[in-house]
């Protein structure tokens, strides 16, 4: 009883797009959607800032003393923006470390043999060899590399700001490496959230024009059977994985440790 109140409340909690009665998958917690949120919001403010420094001089000084203000708050925001990312990317790392939620994110998270083969795979998919796609965990091989994409050029751009910020310190030769670095990395950063990121998460056609993942955290049983159908079999396979993952629907299947065992030929594939 006690189970079926808190699936309740967490179901209210999620938003309007969760159906009281279905059974959800999580995919982000709470602490997760939050440290997303905040990385987007950061993630903007940097890059519009940023390229704020591209407009030509001429134009600035066209607006005299109004557009000498804008570009003093411009630098105070980028500042901010980048010391909260930088201290939001440390927290991360923290949790990853200490959480057990974070600790089963980078368990899962972390690169397997079989990704390998999965993007071999689906290469030979979408060149029409194999007639359907490979089978995925709780992370497909292309979330694993654009995580990791995104901590490598979260931590260029951090270092490559932190000397630009503190330029009295560093030779002309240091300082033209670290603006070419931040600059290009910029220019990459941007590139990859419009063209991989929006498209795999939100454009896609059974997505469009966007994936509600980021606010509620969860996805519904036939989208994981259809996208994670390893990770949902997993789950379904372990009592403990269900209390951890499963919101919703009938609490007492969620919580019963003699539940059917799932088979790959329970689960639809992808069209």
């Amino acid at each position: 009883m006690l189970n079926r109140k808190i699936a309740l409340k967490d179901e209210a909690n999620s938003g309007p797009f969760v159906k009281t009665g279905q059974r959800y998958f999580i995919r982000l917690n709470k602490n997760e959607r939050a440290q997303h949120i905040i990385l987007v919001i950061c993630f903007i403010v940097l890059a519009v800032t940023g390229f704020m420094v591209k407009i030509p001089e001429e134009i600035v000084q066209r607006f005299g003393t109004s557009g000498t203000a804008v570009f003093y708050f411009r630098g105070l925001l980028h500042r901010m923006a980048g010391t909260i990312m930088i201290l939001v990317c440390a927290y991360h790392g923290c949790y990853l470390l200490l959480a057990p939620a974070g600790r089963r994110y980078l368990i899962d998270m972390f690169p397997k043999p079989r990704d390998l083969k999965d993007m071999i795979f689906n290469i030979f998919y979408y060149l029409g060899f194999k007639k359907e796609p490979p089978e995925f965990d709780r992370f497909s091989y292309k979330q694993k590399i654009e995580y990791f994409a995104l901590i490598a050029g979260s931590t260029l751009m951090s270092l490559s700001g932190l000397l630009l910020w503190t330029e009295y310190r560093w030779s002309k030769f240091i300082l033209d490496i670290a603006k070419i670095v931040h600059g290009m990395e910029a220019i990459l950063a941007c590139l990859a959230i419009i063209v991989w990121h929006l498209y795999e998460v939100h454009l896609r056609p059974h997505k469009f024009p966007i994936d509600n993942l980021w606010i509620t955290g969860v996805i519904d049983e036939e989208e994981m059977k259809a996208e994670h159908p390893l990770h949902y079999k997993r789950i379904m396979d372990d009592p403990e994985l269900r209390k951890i993952y499963i919101l919703g629907g009938d609490q007492e299947e969620v919580n019963t440790p003699t539940a059917r065992q799932v088979t790959m030929a329970d689960l639809p594939r992808v069209s």
